[in-house]
């Protein structure tokens, strides 16, 4: 009995904490994320404490210090902006915290690494993808917050297939627009001004993710619903629902699964000691850090069931539109 006591409190003892700040859930990816992120740290033994910021950088600095002193030994943090965010990596190195910037650059070139998909190559997806469709014709980009440097990196990718276009006079960019966040209503409002404003009308929106897109189809006029082509990104549900109807032509698939286990079990090995293998130096601006990256996959109508439903990102039970 002695020894059982021993075995079980010396698992305790190795249990890690490991904490989680979300930028919001404005997305419903992120409530996939959460879920993955916290049943493979406790899989490994950790303990997932989670925080979710709502949009607020100055609130996701005081989430993290939170964890930090509950004791976490690693933050994955999903930041809400990518400036403001090197304040947590200070907090953290000086207690000793590594931290992972998951999904999106933190500029601070003391992160542990930076996990992400390839977001300037989902960029150039996205505009590809319409380029190859529409060689001419009047085009409208639509992007989040620069202090997402995502964001940044969509428009880069985006613009580095569209301006040799652009420069022969082939494609005209009728409108170009930066966000104030990821979300929907941000997008319908802005996008019902531009129809209000103006008689040209799109041939191609380069949504930059499914929120955008969906707030666009949303604020189309009647007579162009199902006529603008538009691109989008993280295959939400709506969007897979989209496509089929014929409202979306196209999203960015970046699977989360392997994403969050990745982060998973990387947090894990930080938390005892153990280096990062696998990165390679990725630098934006004066920062330079170690990150891996996956390659993200085009969705479109001819080829969600053997992407997104046979892996189980959506169900086809919830593609049936009544």
């Amino acid at each position: 009995m002695l020894f059982v006591l021993l075995i079980l409190c010396g698992l305790s003892v190795k249990a890690q904490k490991i904490g989680v700040v979300f930028d919001s859930f404005v997305s419903d990816r992120w409530y996939l994320d959460q879920k993955l992120l916290t049943e493979k740290i406790n899989a490994l033994g950790g303990e997932c404490l989670v925080e979710v910021a709502n949009g607020d950088p100055a609130e996701q600095v005081k989430l993290s210090k939170k964890l930090i002193d509950k004791g976490v030994k690693v933050l994955i943090v999903i930041a809400v902006d990518a400036v403001k965010s090197a304040e947590i990596v200070t907090l953290a190195k000086a207690s000793h915290v590594a931290v992972i910037s998951y999904d999106r650059l933190i500029m601070s070139n003391d992160i542990a690494v930076y996990l992400s998909y390839n977001n300037t190559k989902v960029g150039e997806l996205q505009a590809q993808y319409m380029v190859d469709r529409f060689p001419t014709g009047n085009y409208v980009l639509l992007n989040g917050p620069v202090a997402d440097d995502n964001a940044v990196q969509f428009k880069s990718g985006q613009l580095k297939v569209l301006k040799p276009l652009i420069d022969k006079g082939k494609i005209k960019i009728i409108g170009d627009f930066v966000l104030n966040d990821w979300g929907e209503i941000g997008a319908l409002m802005k996008m019902d001004d531009f129809f209000s404003s103006t008689t040209e009308r799109p041939d191609v929106v380069i949504a930059a993710n499914d929120a955008l897109a969906d707030g666009t189809i949303q604020a189309f006029p009647s007579d162009l619903v199902k006529k603008i082509s538009i691109t989008g990104q993280d295959a939400d549900l709506g969007a897979i629902r989209n496509l089929i109807s014929g409202k979306q032509t196209m999203t960015i698939y970046k699977p989360i699964k392997p994403l969050a286990y990745m982060a998973a079990e990387i947090a894990i090995k930080l938390a005892k000691g153990d280096k990062v293998s696998g990165a390679t130096k990725f630098q934006s601006g004066t920062v330079t850090v170690d990150a891996i990256f996956l390659d993200p996959i085009v969705v479109d109508k001819s080829n969600y069931n053997e992407t997104v439903v046979k892996d189980g990102h959506v169900k086809a039970s919830e593609l049936i539109i009544r």
